[in-house]
């Protein structure tokens, strides 16, 4: 399959456009390249990978009409040569000018990027003379995001829109969240409506079902999620039954499962919550961001659910300053997963989330406390390009099995300790997994348990009494200490949310879903390598 995966991806004063097609060969290990240019003409062209979204040390292949050069961004933004070349150019095409190339994978060259399920951070430039370096006036150069290996459905039935109506994004804070509470007329797609020109705006949104609050009540509100005006009965809207996050595409669910709407009994209102990111406090936006739906009148066989894993949004799960990699791993305990169905449940798509510190995502699946598989991961993790993962088979997850959702941190230029919480400057570890048949768990999640995490605090002559954030402020840290701080993070009892749809913990638990020991895992025997993160040993 060969398609379009960049569109006019370079700045407009630079008064040139490129385009690429890809085209993956799975047998031999390869990705062939198609690159065409419009526009004004130019001396020279790169496309390069990053890993984590910087220019310095991205791999590229250089193009200046005739040759091609395999190179990475060095110290200043510098060109560089690669020893090995690893770029094979294919000519170029008399009909339409394109340039053709073609990447193996992994070439074992440690000046290269190795091709990954996942996101791709695509690095792309042109000069116009002889630039030697990324930052000369003349070069126009931009990053962008793809995935080069996945899997994709598509259909079309009738469809209908859930958004938000007239809202006027707050330019007083950076982080907002709006509520927009709507009727509605099974769900089998969505995908998210975004108004033109708030793209940079809106973070990521959920429709939540709403219950009925037993009376009659005037449902339509449109305002902030925090604000003293909001009415009470939308604490009932606690079932999601969508999710995005900026760059996901829209969700298209298995012939044999649908998102249940209507039906006896059913309350015909959704709410959708909108987290905006005015990062530049702009004045008087308004933004009239949701959902569309797409829906049929004809049942499947399953009813489909989400299911959110990861961390808790607790400051408990807080990151220390200067950190090049700090994993913190959120767990869905078998005592939780003992509530699935008894086939188990099916896997059918997955989104990984994190906000700015993100690197590293990924959810593990252990059976009898041996990892038997992962559901999804992503190295090249960025905020700024997400992604809904459609799986190419289900995966089953049986009850008592154990998900493992770890995030790895960078922190080198923080000074403070990053929250867990909401906000962009805040982080979170979530993945949002699609479903079927829909069970009774809405939210499997875990923290740090807290009198743990004050007892760690205690032993630092820190009073175990003060809110979390302030022991965190507190405490005199040094490298050690927050090595042992992961070390707690790996080893300590966790808080759990094992929740229900109304937002209630299932009951009967030993102990109350706290002071929960983590989960004894470990890597089968098909595993040759160890995955240091998820099992943390002296000699990573």
């Amino acid at each position: 399959l060969c398609r379009p995966i960049l569109k006019e991806i370079l700045p407009k004063p630079s008064g040139t456009t490129i385009k690429i097609w890809w085209k993956t060969d799975w047998k031999r290990q390869e990705v062939y390249y198609s690159v065409r240019l419009s526009g004004k003409p130019v001396a020279w062209f790169l496309v390069g990978f990053s890993d984590h979204g910087k220019y310095r040390g991205s791999d590229f292949c250089k193009f200046d009409g005739a040759n091609v050069v395999d190179g990475y961004i060095g110290r200043g933004l510098a060109m560089e040569t690669d020893i090995q070349q690893d770029c094979v150019f294919y000519g170029r095409n008399k009909n339409d000018g394109s340039f053709r190339f073609m990447k193996k994978f992994q070439t074992c060259d440690m000046r290269d990027y190795a091709v990954e399920v996942g996101t791709t951070q695509f690095v792309v430039a042109t000069g116009i003379g002889d630039e030697k370096y990324l930052t000369e006036a003349t070069v126009s150069k931009e990053i962008t995001f793809a995935h080069l290996l996945e899997n994709e459905q598509r259909e079309s039935w009738l469809s209908d829109e859930i958004i938000g109506e007239q809202i006027v994004i707050a330019a007083s804070v950076s982080t907002t969240l709006t509520l927009a509470v709507n009727a509605v007329g099974p769900l089998r797609k969505f995908e998210a409506n975004i108004t033109k020109g708030n793209e940079h705006l809106v973070h990521h949104m959920e429709i939540y079902q709403c219950e009925n609050p037993g009376h009659d009540f005037q449902w339509l509100y449109n305002g902030d999620c925090n604000s003293e005006h909001k009415p009470r009965e939308t604490h009932g809207c606690s079932k999601v039954i969508a999710a995005w996050a900026f760059g996901a595409g829209p969700v298209v669910y298995p012939p044999e499962a649908g998102m249940p709407l209507g039906g006896p009994g059913f309350y015909p209102y959704l709410m959708v919550e909108i987290h905006y990111n005015n990062v530049e406090r702009e004045r008087d936006v308004v933004d009239n961001s949701g959902f569309t739906i797409t829906y049929t009148d004809q049942l499947r066989p399953y009813d489909a659910g989400i299911l959110e894993l990861g961390l808790i949004y607790s400051d408990a799960n807080s990151i220390p300053p200067r950190q090049s990699a700090f994993p913190i791993t959120g767990y869905c305990v078998a005592d939780c997963t003992q509530n699935f169905p008894p086939e188990g449940i099916n896997i059918f798509a997955t989104q990984l989330h994190a906000h700015l510190t993100g690197r590293k995502l990924w959810t593990s699946h252990y059976r009898n406390g041996v990892k038997i598989g992962e559901v999804n991961r992503e190295n090249h993790y960025s905020p700024h390009w997400q992604h809904v993962n459609m799986l190419g088979r289900p995966i089953n997850v049986l009850p008592g099995d154990v998900l493992t959702t770890t995030c790895v941190f960078e922190t080198l230029d923080k000074k403070d300790f990053t929250w867990g919480g909401y906000g962009i400057e805040d982080e979170m570890c979530v993945n949002y997994i699609h479903y079927y048949p829909a069970s009774e768990v809405e939210v499997c999640k875990s923290a740090i348990d807290n009198s743990t995490l004050r007892a760690f605090f205690e032993q630092m002559g820190v009073n175990p009494t003060m809110e979390i954030s302030e022991m965190y402020k507190a405490a005199k840290w040094s490298r050690e200490r927050y090595s042992n701080l992961q070390e707690l993070f790996n080893v300590g009892d966790l808080n759990m949310h094992c929740l229900q749809h109304d937002g209630d913990p299932f009951p009967n638990h030993p102990s109350g879903w706290q002071h929960v020991p983590q989960p004894e895992i470990r890597v089968g025997p098909f595993d040759i390598v160890r995955p240091p993160f998820e099992c943390p040993a002296i000699n990573d």
